[in-house]
């Protein structure tokens, strides 16, 4: 455990008050000795939790992450001298029903804090999981209640509720709203971080950043893959695949792997206007050239409409008909349907088993003959969007509106 300048001040005035009036520098000075000593004894009788031992402390009474994996390392090498802490960690997991979280291998759970902190700063890097509606999940699957309401062609909002104009005295019709059902099934993302039995023992200043980079930019990267791609089938589904996206049909004779500035007007005209407020565009990076080329036809010329005032000499917008512009590998690419979306994912519902956050243990074994010590995590979580299909208007019934909108391939 690691002493700050308070706990310093703190142990040092106590000693002085015990010895007072009797002063003596030298028994103050070991008495000070022996309580450092006992504070930063790893493997002494009392485990140093930060919370007087009682095993409550969220960080399992590592000062950081980097040294529980220093520990961990530490115990895989000798198993008959393991830090306290980790056998306490252990030993609250057993106690609590929770034996499976211990790898059968020579596994530690991951302090909740810590697993906390891997996925707070996953979100932070994500480009979407911070934008979807959270659902906290207690079972493994729920059914979510939501208003039908995808068709007002016949006056009729939220299913089946219409009001009438009507004479003094006229009998009045009954309407209810119409009720559907979304299923949300926890799935499990597993997977892997590797870093060195070196880095472990040699570099406890590079290590946090390295073990905390590795874990959330691999959960970031696979949770914004999936939202947009994800089947569906033992995953969350992606907007590609949902019924509700809408896709818009290129323009006669526009020419193959193209985007062109009626391609963007046409897709903003089929957005839900409830989802103004949120949606963002989505790109592949290789769409930019088609972007930062599109043009405004004026007689046989034209006018760019996506690069600044000042041409290439300025810094291009990031920004698309006033919306943020997000550039990810994600999309599909240049032609192919997905490679750009007007999207509002605050309508795509993302659940998440409420208070566990990520499940993470450890092995030497699985990359033994490499010298690396393996890091697993895993995360249960679904996720689909909140319409089952898109909704048609009170007029121009042909042209439905959704918060997700996609162009269709361009071949």
């Amino acid at each position: 455990m690691k002493l700050t300048k308070e706990d310093l001040n703190k142990l040092i005035a106590d000693e002085v008050a015990k010895h007072a009036p009797a002063f003596d520098m030298e028994e103050v000075k070991k008495a000070i000795d022996e309580k450092v000593a006992e504070l930063k004894k790893p493997n002494g009788d009392k485990v140093v939790t930060g919370d007087d031992g009682d095993g409550s402390d969220p960080k399992g009474g590592f000062y950081n992450f980097a040294e529980f994996a220093q520990a961990v390392a530490k115990a895989e090498k000798n198993p008959r001298n393991i830090d306290k802490r980790l056998v306490a960690l252990e030993a609250k997991a057993a106690g609590a029903g929770l034996t499976e979280l211990v790898d059968s291998e020579g596994g530690f759970l991951i302090p909740t804090e810590f697993r906390a902190q891997l996925l707070k700063l996953a979100e932070e890097k994500s480009n979407l999981m911070a934008r979807c509606m959270d659902v906290p999940m207690t079972v493994n699957s729920i059914n979510l209640p939501y208003i039908k309401g995808v068709d007002r062609s016949g006056g009729y909002i939220h299913g089946a509720i219409k009001l009438y104009w009507i004479a003094e005295e006229a009998v009045k019709d009954e309407t209810k709203p119409k009720f559907g059902q979304v299923t949300l099934t926890l799935h499990e993302l597993a997977g892997f971080a590797y870093t060195s039995n070196q880095i472990l023992e040699d570099s406890p200043i590079s290590l946090e950043p390295l073990l905390t980079d590795c874990f959330s930019d691999a959960f970031a990267w696979t949770m914004d893959n999936v939202l947009l791609n994800g089947t569906g089938a033992g995953q969350p589904m992606g907007i590609l695949v949902a019924p509700c996206l809408i896709g818009i049909t290129k323009e006669t004779g526009q020419a193959a792997d193209t985007i062109v500035f009626e391609n963007i007007v046409k897709m903003e005209s089929r957005l839900l206007p409830a989802s103004e407020k949120n949606a963002i565009y989505l790109a592949n990076k290789n769409t930019f050239p088609q972007l930062a080329t599109m043009k405004i036809a004026v007689g046989t010329g034209g006018v760019p409409v996506y690069l600044p005032a000042g041409g290439a000499s300025g810094k291009p917008y990031k920004t698309l008909m006033g919306r943020p512009l997000i550039f990810t590998e994600h999309c599909q690419k240049l032609g192919d349907k997905g490679d750009i979306y007007l999207a509002d994912f605050s309508q795509y519902l993302l659940g998440q088993k409420k208070g566990r956050g990520i499940k993470a243990d450890t092995s030497m074994h699985l990359k033994f003959d490499y010298d690396q010590m393996a890091f697993r995590f895993t995360f249960r979580v679904d996720g689909q969007p909140w319409l089952p299909s898109a909704v048609t208007p009170r007029y121009a019934t042909s042209d439905t509106l959704s918060p997700f909108v996609t162009l269709n391939a361009r071949t």
